[in-house]
């Protein structure tokens, strides 16, 4: 297959084609550079009312000729050209535009001078379906370094996929009534569903939104509302105007038709408006930090944040008008869980980061799409953990930074950056390395360079780039010009050759330390971490060429190497601080090892990648895993929590690529009763149900869950489930992960009180307002109910799933519900997907599915 492969990929490059994962062609659907946007004025008519789906408006778009053209291509998809509207005028340049200005009798009612250059239009409009494309034919050349406008009105259907302009609905508690919305989602290539536009993220204009509405419903777009005024041909509608937009992308672009109401521009459903008190709380702090910490002012003179009913994504940066699931913005102060908080506050401010970060400054093309999740990503902890130090988020998001290595340890991964360019690829890289892996390689880079050098470098990239597209080089000069100012890095060596190491190829190292014990010196050295791959045939030291792209597949390993930066600390100096976390040596592409003196105690332990800010696992010779494991059985907080979780999580995950003994990955855990922290039990938990997933159908599963029960039920006795006053949110966590491992590793105390809390909850007079069950405990109670139950149980938290005013109840209870181990439930709980009528909301199937698993049950198997 791979020999094929590669002749498509070659054949596909001659024919500007691309293929995708199966090796099917795609087109390539990038527009012609002829044409580059100016100013859209654009009027949208979104019929939402009763589930109606008629969609019509107009769009004025003027732009400059970079290249002689015949033909005007705009993206536009299930839309249609009203042919008879479209005009085609030469504009004036800008100096004649703004005398024109002042002599109003030379200009007519739509803006052209009366003496403008109108063009012949050609019929009919040609679409090309697969490149999304309409094409605009006409009768003479678009002159170079001349400006146009085009004009045209257009028709078409909301879309019913959560992409584009789409429509939604929900029952009102108050009235019984059903409530429609109507709403866009254009990120990454969705804009084209709603407009015809020249749909590219470096493809920046100025917007003049117009939405029409009926009267008893309520519009937002990007920019304040300036006036509202009946339309003189439809009785009882509405025009809501816009100010004029700054240069943005066509994705950023947002448009919200409701009844929703709201309370200090948090937007929501009259049923949880109530909801939205920690969004009130914590918005404008949030927004005054990253004011401070880019050194550059919020762009625009609102924002916006709307929680939706049906939403495709967690949540979507749109400028000035963000938009996210009810339960990335709400929270029902009654019912709330810890994480619920958490997650809230967490989406929250990745979201606003954005707003700097991918808003102001926009990646050049969806091959950069890391520029923005990561550094949203990575901004949002700082934020978080400016906001609310409480939940140390810096620390919890080293468990994310951890998962992303599972998927990144294998073959199968990608680069940061990668070459994409039709749509379904472009949504491919809406995952785990664009997002969590791009993260961790700029807090790593932020590390290396210094928090001072590092701000004052995104400032510069941030003040010069503004309003603008950027690709990521433009980022590493600005940070290089910085680094070499301030002397953090030598004037022959700059962040490009770094950071290319980490976004340009996918993977990440093994670092490995060998200590020579008489003489105190270290040998260290990288190599490339493969997991699913036996050592034989992985020797990084073979190479090829590879296609950067999604769906590219190899027959050999290339060579990978990598700028290393390595961190130490021992037994003797224990400093985990931040300011040891910086390299104490560097290994490169060119020198693969180095040797450092560390000292001759025997009895000391090493430890390398001090808190995890380095993207690497690390290896150790016998005798050092030995001496660690004897100083976490002796006094475990000597060792900062981060470093015990990656000190549990590489020893897992180097034996399971069987480097390591498993014996040396079991012994270094035999100290956990005594955690009392929850990130290093979080860490072990990812790695032992991993083993347990692999015992799930074999004649040792039992002695896999007998030793899951000796190792936490005594911590799930000693800690218990009742929440103290003084715990902190961590301690509250720990609480939880305990609870519901013991309940899933089949403890009978903990099943048995599930069983009596739900059994309490269902035989309560009024189960929809009174259930004592805590909500940090509801998802592990639930589930395991369920698990032991029957039908009974499982009815019952169907129907109380749609009596939740909070959306977070009612996920919660979608979730539990696949935990039953009866297969004909789980068949007619997914069968509940595909009916309409059943009352699973789009945006929720995806998690019905992920639950609802009745072969492999990950909570039986742990």
């Amino acid at each position: 297959m791979a020999p094929v492969l590669g002749l498509c990929l070659f054949t596909a490059l001659l024919c500007g084609s691309i293929v995708d994962t199966e090796g099917k062609f795609l087109p390539d659907i990038r527009l012609p550079k002829s044409i580059v946007p100016e100013h859209y004025d654009i009027g949208i008519i979104p019929d939402i009312h009763q589930g109606k789906a008629d969609i019509e408006g107009f769009v004025h778009l003027d732009f400059f000729v970079q290249s002689p053209t015949d033909r005007i291509v705009m993206h536009a998809v299930n839309l249609t050209l009203n042919e008879e509207s479209i005009v085609v005028n030469q504009l004036p340049s800008k100096a004649m535009e703004i005398m024109q200005e002042n002599d109003v009798s030379k200009i007519s009612s739509t803006g052209i001078s009366e003496k403008s250059k109108m063009l012949k239009v050609l019929r009919p409009v040609s679409y090309d379906v697969e490149r999304e494309f309409a094409i605009i034919h006409l009768g003479s050349k678009l002159e170079e370094n001349r400006r146009y406008r085009v004009s045209l009105n257009y028709s078409g259907m909301l879309a019913k996929n959560l992409k584009g302009f789409y429509g939604s609905e929900y029952l009102d508690l108050k009235s019984k009534s059903k409530k429609w919305v109507g709403v866009t989602q254009f990120e990454p290539t969705s804009a084209r569903l709603a407009f015809p536009c020249l749909d590219e993220p470096a493809m920046k204009a100025t917007f003049t939104m117009s939405i029409g509405r009926r009267t008893n419903y309520t519009s937002l777009s990007n920019m304040p509302l300036v006036k509202s005024e009946p339309m003189s041909n439809k009785e009882g509608w509405f025009w809501d105007f816009y100010e004029k937009s700054v240069p943005m992308s066509t994705y950023l672009i947002a448009c919200l038709v409701s009844e929703f109401s709201f309370h200090i521009r948090i937007w929501a459903r009259a049923d949880a408006i109530d909801q939205v008190d920690l969004a009130v709380k914590v918005t404008p702090i949030m927004l005054e930090f990253l004011e401070e910490y880019f050194q550059v002012s919020f762009p625009l003179p609102k924002i916006d944040l709307v929680g939706l009913p049906d939403f495709s994504s967690g949540a979507m940066e749109n400028w000035g008008l963000v938009t996210y699931r009810e339960t990335t913005l709400l929270v029902n102060p009654k019912s709330a869980a810890i994480r619920d908080e958490m997650n809230v506050e967490r989406v929250i401010a990745h979201e606003l980061a954005h707003q700097w970060f991918g808003n102001l400054v926009t990646m050049d093309w969806w091959n950069a799409l890391w520029l923005n999740e990561g550094f949203a990503t990575y901004v949002q902890r700082l934020v978080l953990d400016n906001v609310s130090p409480k939940y140390q988020y810096g620390t919890l998001q080293a468990l994310d930074f951890l998962s992303v290595m599972d998927a990144d340890g294998l073959e199968s991964s990608h680069a940061i950056s990668i070459d994409v360019a039709h749509p379904t690829q472009i949504t491919e890289i809406f995952d785990a390395i664009s997002y969590t892996k791009s993260a961790a390689v700029i807090r790593m880079m932020n590390d290396f360079l210094g928090e001072a050098t590092f701000r004052q470098g995104i400032t510069n990239y941030l003040t010069e780039k503004k309003y603008k597209n950027a690709q990521q080089d433009e980022l590493w000069q600005f940070l290089s010009e910085q680094a070499h100012r301030d002397a953090v890095l030598p004037l022959n060596l700059d962040v490009k050759s770094i950071m290319d190491t980490w976004t340009l190829q996918m993977g990440f190292p093994v670092i490995t330390v060998e200590r020579n014990y008489t003489d105190g010196y270290a040998y260290i050295h990288q190599k490339r971490f493969l997991r699913g791959v036996t050592p034989s045939n992985s020797s990084d030291e073979k190479s090829t060429t590879a296609t950067n792209s999604v769906g590219s597949k190899r027959t050999e390993f290339p060579t990978y190497r990598w700028w290393v930066p390595v961190s130490l600390t021992d037994s003797i100096a224990q400093d985990f601080s931040q300011s040891n976390t910086r390299p104490a040596i560097w290994l490169t592409p060119n020198e693969l090892s180095a040797t450092k003196f560390i000292g001759k105690n025997e009895n000391s332990w090493v430890i390398a990648n001090i808190l995890a800010t380095g993207y690497y696992r690390v290896n150790y010779d016998e005798r050092n895993w030995g001496l660690l494991d004897l100083q976490l059985k002796s006094d475990h907080q000597v060792i900062h929590p981060i470093n015990r979780a990656y000190l549990i999580d590489d020893a897992f995950a180097l034996a399971a690529a069987e480097i390591l003994p498993y014996s040396t990955a079991f012994n270094l855990i035999e100290y956990l009763p005594k955690e009392d922290h929850h990130v290093p039990w979080t860490s072990a938990f990812r790695a032992l149900n991993y083993i347990g997933r692999m015992f799930s159908y074999t004649k040792d599963h039992g002695r896999y869950k007998a030793f899951m029960r000796s190792l936490i039920v005594p911590s799930y006795i000693r800690l218990g489930t009742e929440f103290q006053p003084d715990d902190s949110p961590l301690t509250k966590m720990l609480r939880i992960s305990m609870t519901t491992q013991a309940c899933s590793q089949e403890y009978r105390p903990c099943i048995r009180q599930a069983q009596l809390l739900f059994d309490e909850w269902m035989d309560s007079p009024d189960p929809i307002r009174s259930n004592s069950i805590i909500p940090d405990l509801r998802s592990s109670t639930y589930c395991t109910a369920i698990k032991y139950g029957g039908q009974l149980e499982w009815d019952f938290a169907w129907r109380m799933s749609f009596n939740m005013t909070s959306a977070q109840d009612r996920d919660v209870i979608l979730s539990a519900l696949g935990c039953s181990r009866d297969p004909w439930i789980l068949i007619r709980y997914l069968s509940f997907v595909l009916d309409p009528s059943s009352g699973i909301r789009k945006q929720d199937g995806r998690r019905v599915i992920n639950n609802a698993k009745f072969f492999v049950d990950d909570r039986a198997i742990g």
